[in-house]
């Protein structure tokens, strides 16, 4: 894709998008730039947060508890895994494990490991480990199968 930035003196700051196809990628593009990215509700402690769907790198169900976790921190959320899953697929969210899902946007490396596992280090430096049961699905997904 190809980025154009132009610095103007006066006026108001305006977005242009230039497109041959209504893909994924620019719907993406014009929702962030609109200001309508989709945010998920969730505590940390006392205070109450709207996360970037995209700031989350993974999230993690403990005790029938949801965790998002973020490069600055863990949020709990009143969503479950699967309603994760389901909504956010198409930004990333992809299960990894039985009580895990991923960000496949922020992993910033993958190894594999004995046994048909994947480890993913994620952006913060976390390793999740991809269950060999999900590996072959990650794969494919990696390589935009379906």
């Amino acid at each position: 894709m190809k980025i154009t930035l132009n610095r103007i003196e006066k006026g108001e700051n305006e977005v242009i998008v230039n497109y041959i196809e209504m893909d994924r990628e620019v719907e993406e593009i014009v929702r962030v730039a609109s200001g309508q990215e989709e945010r998920i509700p969730c505590v940390n402690g006392d205070a109450k947060f709207l996360l970037q769907v995209r700031s989350i790198l993974y999230a993690e169900s403990v005790d029938r508890a949801t965790f998002l976790y973020t490069k600055d921190g863990v949020y709990r959320s009143s969503c479950s895994l699967q309603a994760l899953e389901m909504m956010y697929a198409d930004k990333g969210f992809f299960r990894c494990s039985k009580s895990m899902i991923i960000n496949i946007y922020r992993i910033s490396e993958l190894r594999s490991e004995s046994g048909g596992r994947i480890n993913a280090v994620m952006e913060n430096g976390e390793h999740v480990i991809i269950s060999r049961s999900y590996a072959k699905a990650f794969r494919r997904e990696l390589r935009g199968e379906e």
